[in-house]
């Protein structure tokens, strides 16, 4: 029960501000008045209308759904980021290691360093001048 509760209280915060409570007032008076447009009902400009009065008159009353919508957010970003990288990895990382792998090439010289029991640092004496400034690259 306790890491139920722990789980509810990292993804569904309990501690809502009154800004918060009042960014979800505005962002369900968004959504209704979206939904009016696209479905052309005048209803959900009605109860748009409201949700913004209830909104700047009241915002608490938003509470139960900001504890809802705050929690949602925090769900679907650690879902989507960890989806996300994922793909990432798998559609542009991991095709071009392959290749590089295929190609022979080992820019961290990892095989020198096995080899011998050298190190593989380039040393490098080198007065650095104002034209190397000026053309880093």
């Amino acid at each position: 029960m306790t890491q139920e509760k722990s789980l509810l209280g990292k993804y569904f915060p309990t501690d809502i501000s009154k800004k918060q409570a009042t960014d979800t007032g505005m962002a369900m008076t968004l959504i209704l008045l979206l939904l009016g447009f696209f479905t052309k009902k005048i209803l959900f400009y009605e109860i748009a209308i409201a949700s913004l009065v209830v909104t700047m008159a009241i915002p608490m009353l938003f509470y139960p759904f900001a504890v809802i919508w705050f929690g949602l957010t925090t769900l679907l970003g650690e879902v989507v980021s960890k989806i996300l990288l994922t793909v990432i990895y798998f559609v542009v990382l991991f095709p071009v290691s392959l290749i590089r792998q295929a190609m022979g090439k080992d820019t961290l010289d990892l095989k020198t360093f096995k080899k011998s029991g050298k190190s593989v640092m380039i040393t490098r004496n080198h007065l650095f001048t104002a034209k190397d400034i000026e053309h880093p690259y």
